[in-house]
């Protein structure tokens, strides 16, 4: 079984005390971290570095972030293939947006909408963290013979 913590929608222009004391309490024992997005500085994704991290942009991240990461990207883990965007538009529909940029996935995760989302498309999980500052939500994910995904609210 792989743990992995799941996080978007940062927003945050360098981690803080509270960013680094949080996440380091909830992440402290997985096997990977995926940020979908909207980290806004690369001063987190490289404090998040600190775990095996895989991250895409999002439309508030600066110029030297959005040339480190991809837009989407596809990890296979434990034989279970993962789709991972931000996502675009309006937040309404957004299911219908990320379902429509990958095939053959069996999760996506995504973010964008600050809303957190735990649900199933057919066989695709969709996985919304939400966001680390508005909603107050990170996710984990776990992946071996099934796959769960599970909200946390950070208090």
């Amino acid at each position: 079984m792989i743990r992995i913590g799941v996080i978007s929608d940062t927003h945050l222009n360098k981690p803080t005390d509270d960013f680094k004391t949080t996440i380091g309490r909830l992440f402290s024992e997985v096997d990977m971290v995926i940020h979908a997005g909207d980290m806004t500085s690369a001063l987190v994704y490289d404090y998040l570095s600190n775990w095996d991290l895989r991250a895409v942009a999002g439309n508030m991240d600066d110029h030297d972030l959005r040339v480190m990461v991809p837009e989407k990207r596809v990890e296979e883990v434990s034989g279970k293939r993962i789709g991972i965007i931000h996502g675009r538009g309006s937040p309404f529909g957004l299911e219908r947006v990320v379902l429509g940029e990958f095939s053959g996935v069996d999760v996506i995760v995504f973010g964008h909408s600050h809303i957190p989302l735990n649900a199933m498309s057919g066989q695709v999980h969709l996985c919304n963290p939400g966001s680390y500052r508005s909603s107050k939500t990170v996710g984990m994910l776990e992946v071996g013979e099934e796959i769960t995904f599970r909200l946390i609210e950070i208090s």
